[in-house]
């Protein structure tokens, strides 16, 4: 009879797992990560966790089935063409530019953490159907840590999941059909090399002249701030020089690094690498799976603070419970609260709501809390449950299903809030920035302007509503609206701003706003 995986035990192979692959396992992942033990120890015959951990560690075929652990571990879903509008953005904004610097030599692509290869052989198929033969010479580099991943992507074998996102007409043209299953042409695999690689390990790929762009989607989640920044440090040095580096869309470099500088194109947000820039310094986040320490801490807005705490659970997980208190998040400088807005708080003004309405539900969630989405929605939830008219709980739970992708559920959350109140501009704004990563830019103009309306301090509404007027060849009225942005941080603004796409700094959405303008003037 197989004992129960005791704390003790599931540390043991936590910290083993991140001393070899720098991947973190958080304590609410305990059942998780039992399962894939049980399923390893089923196979083979093994009923003690000391006696499997002795099998991982055995020199001769412990590195086998420590591959075979990792491929349960990180199995996580996919499918082809995930992201449109990034594919777009390097197809008719980077790429061209590319062409025209490199004048005919190789332009290199790396898909770090590919797993079973969706994401390299769109890359391929993207830039295929964006560029006629020989107008283009490229190359895709795709790496894993997973060796079965690897295998299945070399195999380029997929069932209907993967295929969800991807165009008839493509289905067509790169893939052939047998027994329900998709397999992908080599017209398109000739483009794209599969490798294993371990992102913490210090060897990475090396090029010559280095990679021109690196997509690197939904993978630094899975790690500590402190590995964040030595791997992204390791993407600086392998970029070439104004190499580009696409994240997840809730992912960012917001207090990770600032040698890179953020760019928008299409409202799609990138980093190019800048040289001559420093690594951030340290901040007091506990990891990057997500920010623990909140006992006692403070957010700061010029100065003037806003404080409180919350209850507990047993283990010291936050209990959600509208208590009329805002949780805290220790960083290792003031940073400023805003509601999803955008907006200011205002000196002696008070947030209440759910728990997190200073730096979670008003602010944003950061980037490092992906990995923690699901915990989060499922306590704010069960707070909904007790409170169905908790309007900043219904706003909470949307950004969370917007940053999961689940747009439908996003918009929904944003719904029932408009039911409680239909003046909280909060939710337009919620509603606004959901529909505009959608493509549904008039629903996104008409949510952004009814926020404006009652919320006139509403950055995020004003720089939206910038991007759609220059989408829509309307300089003058986008010219104003970026105009507002800059104005309302102020040239000396430390301040933070929590999107969909990620948490940035108050000065790199003004350069943005700044380098739209000066496009659009010209």
């Amino acid at each position: 009879m197989k004992k129960e995986l005791s704390k003790a035990d599931f540390d043991t192979f936590c910290r083993y797992i991140e001393n070899r692959t720098g991947i973190y396992i958080e304590d609410g992942k305990q059942n998780a990560l039992r399962m894939c033990l049980d399923s390893r120890m089923k196979s083979l015959g093994v009923t003690d966790y000391d006696e499997y951990y002795s099998r991982i560690l055995d020199v001769l075929s412990g590195e086998k089935e420590f591959g075979e652990l990792l491929n349960l571990v990180l199995i996580k879903e996919t499918f082809f063409f995930r992201d449109q509008r990034q594919l777009s953005a390097l197809t008719k904004n980077i790429l061209p530019e590319l062409i025209k610097k490199k004048k005919g030599e190789e332009i290199k692509i790396w898909s770090a953490g590919c797993a079973t290869g969706e994401e390299p052989y769109s890359l391929a198929m993207a830039v295929l159907e964006a560029f006629h033969p020989g107008e283009i010479r490229f190359s895709v580099y795709a790496t894993d840590i997973s060796g079965e991943a690897l295998r299945k992507a070399k195999e380029g074998m997929y069932g209907k999941g993967s295929m969800r996102s991807t165009d008839g007409t493509m289905v067509s043209k790169y893939f052939t059909q047998k027994d329900g299953r998709y397999y992908l042409c080599d017209s398109v695999k000739q483009y794209v090399r599969f490798d294993s690689v371990n992102l913490v390990e210090p060897l990475l790929p090396q090029k010559k002249e280095g990679f021109d762009v690196i997509f690197c989607r939904n993978v630094i989640i899975y790690f500590r701030l402190e590995t964040v920044r030595d791997i992204i440090q390791k993407f600086y040095d392998i970029l070439a020089p104004d190499g580009c580096l696409f994240l997840g869309h809730s992912e960012s470099l917001w207090q990770i690094s600032d040698k890179f500088s953020l760019e928008e194109v299409a409202g799609v947000f990138f980093y190019r690498k800048n040289d001559g820039y420093g690594v951030s310094p340290p901040v007091s986040i506990s990891n990057v799976a997500g920010i623990r320490q909140r006992n006692s801490s403070t957010f700061a807005d010029k100065g003037k603070q806003v404080a409180a705490s919350v209850p507990r659970r047993e283990g010291g997980r936050p209990f959600l419970r509208d208590t009329g208190r805002t949780i805290i998040v220790t960083r290792s400088r003031p940073v400023s609260l805003y509601p999803v807005s955008g907006r200011k708080v205002e000196e002696g003004e008070t947030v209440s709501g759910v728990p997190g309405t200073s730096c979670l539900a008003q602010k944003g969630v950061h980037p490092a809390e992906a990995e923690n989405y699901e915990e989060m929605l499922n306590d704010v939830e069960e707070m909904l449950q007790v409170d169905s008219g908790n309007i900043n709980a219904h706003v909470m739970a949307g950004r969370l299903y917007a940053n999961m992708g689940l747009y439908d559920k996003a918009l929904k959350k944003g719904e029932d809030a408009l039911v409680i109140n239909d003046l909280y501009a909060d939710a337009y704004v919620l509603i606004g920035c959901v529909c505009y990563k959608i493509g549904e830019k008039e629903k996104a103009f008409s949510s952004f302007k009814k926020a404006v309306y009652l919320d006139e301090k509403s950055v995020l509404s004003h720089y939206y509503l910038g991007n759609i007027y220059k989408d829509n060849k309307r300089a003058e009225q986008a010219v104003k609206e970026y105009k507002n942005v800059i104005r309302m941080f102020g040239a000396d603004s430390n301040d933070d701003v929590c999107m969909i796409d990620g948490v940035f700094s108050a000065k790199q959405l003004r350069e943005i706003c700044i380098k739209n303008i000066e496009l659009l003037t010209k």
